[in-house]
């Protein structure tokens, strides 16, 4: 029986809608449906199976309503998790901070206004807001109208003291710093602290024609490129610590425009440039210059100076929808630095890590077979074993969070990183779970519901493979499979 209902599933139809309603079990169905006997034995199968082999698998599935383990492979072994690192951060920041919670970022001056003149400086004092648009800047543009400003003698001065100044997670790919999902942390933030760079292609067959955006001074497009007849072939590379961004290759003239988002260097002078530059294109002149508080030693005075505006960012409930069904990296850094800064007064990725321990305490989770390094899943040395992530899966279905926690995963062929993923007719719908790749590291952890209409909690990891991505998340794809017909 057990082969029949493996090629069953194999065969599940590939293409439903990704606004399809889950399916409803029929009784033809049930027949189908695998007790803890059978799932053991499936999976098993499955996971030695010559598609899985050289692979370095960790499989956990537990019921979730009382805690019973159905199968493991290596459940207690340390496996690298990828973005499935983003589930434990999010867990922490629920548990630690209301879901109102909301970043706090303010606008200062520190001199007086004389006849329409600010003699003193413009200072922004960060809370670490990954989500800050520059599109805020014209609320604050109308305050400084209202103090009847119209010129500034000082500089605009942006404070970022609230995280450290380790820009980078520990051990990211140095061959990645320029791709906007490895973006600088800061303690002052824009922008997910990205430029965009859009390349359209020329008749003429000479350089292809580039623009960036916002369209400011602080990045520099060094264009290489040629439009041909041939195949688009580009490469954009940001030079190491500068903001010179280089963009070499062809692209096809029969292509009329390819965008990449850069990251940029030190971005806190990046939003206190476009701040400048906002003030400027908007009626205001500005003596100074845009500064760094840590570049200049400036020291905001609280006694000589005057909050005049802020802005605060959407509440952590939805800043963490967007983190875990989109898998935001600049999100899960600033969520962990904001955690140590909250616990021990210094927004550090080491005091985050303390604080994500103290949190999980109350869980009876073991220390030891969890390791942080970064709170995106970026760095190839965060370790977790898959018995530690479904035994936090089932205490965040235990939680007063565990609603907003649920319903931030992505599901199964309708939303988020699994969109496109799990869609049959059979899955769609069906299971809640964060997504997780780097090289070589394959993960998938959540929910899954049953046609017993049991929810099971899961992790499935697959760590150092040499062979093809998609043999990895097809073994993972099967595994949902096998679970959706589980009927205790």
């Amino acid at each position: 029986m057990s082969r029949l209902i493996i090629t069953f599933i194999l065969l599940l139809p590939l293409g439903s809608s990704s606004f399809a309603s889950p399916y409803v079990p029929s009784k033809e169905d049930f027949k189908k449906a695998l007790n803890t006997l059978q799932l053991k034995e499936e999976l098993n199968q499955l996971f030695n199976s010559d598609e899985a082999k050289d692979i370095f698998w960790g499989v956990s599935v537990i019921k979730l309503k009382d805690k019973q383990e159905l199968f493991s492979v290596n459940k207690n072994k340390r496996f690298r998790p990828a973005s499935n690192m983003k589930s434990i951060i999010a867990s922490g920041a629920l548990k630690a901070l209301s879901a109102d919670f909301q970043f706090d970022t303010k606008l200062f001056m520190d001199g007086k206004v004389e006849n329409g003149v600010l003699k003193g400086n413009i200072i922004v004092v960060g809370s670490g807001d990954p989500t800050f648009k520059s599109d805020a800047f014209f609320k604050w543009y109308e305050v400084l109208k209202k103090y009847k400003i119209q010129r500034i003698t000082g500089n605009i001065i942006g404070v970022d003291s609230i995280f450290d100044d380790q820009k980078i997670g520990l051990l990211w790919s140095w061959d990645d710093l320029s791709n906007c999902y490895s973006a600088q942390i800061s303690g002052l933030q824009i922008n997910n602290n990205c430029v965009e760079v859009s390349i359209s292609s020329k008749d003429s067959f000479g350089k292809a024609s580039v623009k960036k955006f916002p369209d400011t001074s602080y990045v520099k497009i060094i264009n290489s490129t040629k439009t041909v007849d041939g195949k688009n072939n580009l490469k954009f590379k940001r030079e190491e610590d500068s903001n010179n961004i280089i963009i070499e290759g062809h692209i096809s003239k029969n292509t009329t425009q390819i965008s990449k988002w850069v990251s940029v260097n030190n971005p806190t002078l990046y939003f206190t440039t476009l701040l400048y530059e906002g003030l400027k294109n908007n009626g205001f002149v500005v003596d100074g210059r845009p500064q760094d508080a840590r570049d200049v030693g400036y020291v905001l005075n609280r006694n000589r100076s005057y909050q005049i505006a802020n802005h605060k960012s959407p509440t952590l409930k939805a800043i963490i929808n967007d983190f875990l069904k989109y898998s935001i990296n600049l999100y899960g850094e600033s969520i962990l630095k904001t955690l140590g800064f909250v616990y021990f007064n210094e927004g550090t990725t080491y005091n985050g890590r303390l604080a994500i321990n103290l949190i999980f305490k109350q869980f009876n989770l073991p220390e030891d077979t969890l390791f942080i390094a970064d709170g995106s899943g970026l760095s190839m040395l965060n370790l977790i074993s898959p018995e530690y992530m479904t035994s936090l899966l089932y205490s965040m279905s235990r939680s007063y969070q565990y609603r907003s926690f649920f319903d931030a995963l992505s599901t199964s062929g309708m939303d988020g990183t699994l969109r496109r993923r799990l869609n049959s007719e059979y899955l769609i719908g069906s299971v809640h779970a964060k997504t997780g790749y780097i090289r070589n590291v394959r993960t998938l952890s959540g929910y899954i519901d049953t046609f017993g209409n049991e929810r099971l909690a899961f992790a499935v990891f697959a760590n150092n493979y040499n062979n093809r991505l998609d043999k990895a998340e097809s073994i993972i794809n099967k595994a949902c499979s096998i679970m959706r017909f589980y009927k205790e």
